[in-house]
Order: structure tokens, then sequence, then C-alpha cells
């Protein structure tokens, strides 16, 4: 399943090998957090210090719209909510709020869901954020 996820970000990331990647997911659009939620493939680099948020279509694992790039010359602000989610926002008003699981199951084509192992990936990507946000 990594491969895949990999696939759907490369194919929209000029210079796709030098990230790191996780599967994210945004908080539901209702008040309670409730509604759907959005999933992302998130690539991460720590030199030059770079997010890049690439919406995906699970069902299908295919990307799901413009993917946006956070970097030290876009970035208005980053942040981690008490529940442990992440937000990061840039200068021309683009925000994402999103959250990480280390095994999150994830409904993926047709059939059973599956289990994605990423704890390993996920404390990484926690370090990224923490000097990411130390930075902002």
């Amino acid at each position: 399943m990594k491969d895949a996820f990999r696939l759907v970000f490369d194919g929209q990331i000029p210079n796709y090998g030098d990230y790191n990647l996780v599967v994210a997911s945004s908080r539901g659009g209702g008040a309670d957090g409730s509604g759907p939620r959005t999933a992302f493939v998130v690539g991460y680099r720590w030199k030059p210090a770079e997010l890049m948020i690439a919406p995906t279509h699970l069902a299908g694992i295919t990307g799901a719209g413009v993917p946006a790039e956070v970097n030290m010359t876009n970035l208005a602000h980053a942040l981690q909510w008490e529940d442990g989610s992440y937000e990061v926002g840039t200068n021309v008003g683009r925000i994402f709020r999103f959250s990480l699981e280390p095994e999150p199951v994830l409904a993926v084509g047709p059939g059973a869901p599956l289990r994605l192992a990423q704890s390993d990936d996920v404390v990484d990507f926690s370090a990224f954020m923490e000097a990411f946000i130390a930075r902002a």
C-alpha cells in the first residue's frame, strides 16, 4: 500500500524523491468533527524544511486535488493542537489541519479496509514538525 501512495505522490510532485511520506487525514467538516474526512499524502523533508500536502482519494488511491507546498518562504503559521493534530497555513490563505495515526485503517478499493503500518514514519514526522513549528 505504501508503494501505491508513493505513486500518487510522485505523479503530482516535482523532485518527489526527496520526500518522506506519511498518510494523514483532516478532521471532519462538522462543528463536532463529524462528517467526511479528507485524506492526504504528506511529503516532508528536512533540508530545505518543507511540506508537500497532496489530497488523496483513498478508494482508488488517486490524487484528489492540487497539492500544496509549505516552506519557510510561504509559511504563515504552524502549530500542534492539544488533540495532537497539526495545522499549517500559507501566506496566501491555504490552511491544512490534519492528524496522523501509527496504524490507520484505510478503506482503499473494494474489499476489507487495510491497516497501514507507519509508526516509525509518524515518530520521524513528529520530530520534523516539532522543528518546523519552532522555525515558524
